[in-house]
């Protein structure tokens, strides 16, 4: 991690917000080529979108040497969930030729609460439970 000290903290977070809505509301994000896909492939890469943005915000926690406990990296995918689901709202009320799809915000709300448990594996969350003075456990 030594060589991301050079990058401010929450700026790797921003720069992926920044790329899904590119990604997102654009009519055409690649242009007027057309991308051959097998079906589903969009479910896939909303999957991976947020499930990146929730994985980035909690390793930003960590590198930032504030680590998230297992209860705030739930609510920071809740976040980020909501984010996806707004953006589906978002491509319908701007009629650019997206139409928002109840199963690309499914496939959103799975990511970034994927995201978690790989964080958990990465020891990236603090799930450790401390004893707290004058609470017994």
């Amino acid at each position: 991690m030594k060589f991301l000290r050079f990058i401010p903290t929450y700026q790797l977070t921003i720069a992926v917000i920044v790329v899904i809505l590119y990604l997102t509301l654009l009519p055409k994000p690649f242009g007027e080529e057309e991308l051959p896909l097998f079906p589903g492939a969009d479910k896939i890469a909303h999957c991976c979108m947020f499930g990146g943005l929730t994985l980035t915000y909690i390793f930003e926690r960590k590198r930032a040497l504030i680590p998230l406990t297992l209860y705030q990296s739930l609510i920071s995918a809740m976040f980020v969930s909501l984010f996806g689901i707004a953006i589906e709202f978002l491509q319908e009320a701007m009629d650019s030729g997206r139409s928002g799809d109840i199963a690309d915000g499914i496939s959103d709300i799975i990511g970034a609460f994927s995201a978690v448990p790989l964080c958990i594996m990465l020891h990236w969350i603090d799930v450790v439970v401390k004893n707290r003075p004058g609470k017994d456990l």
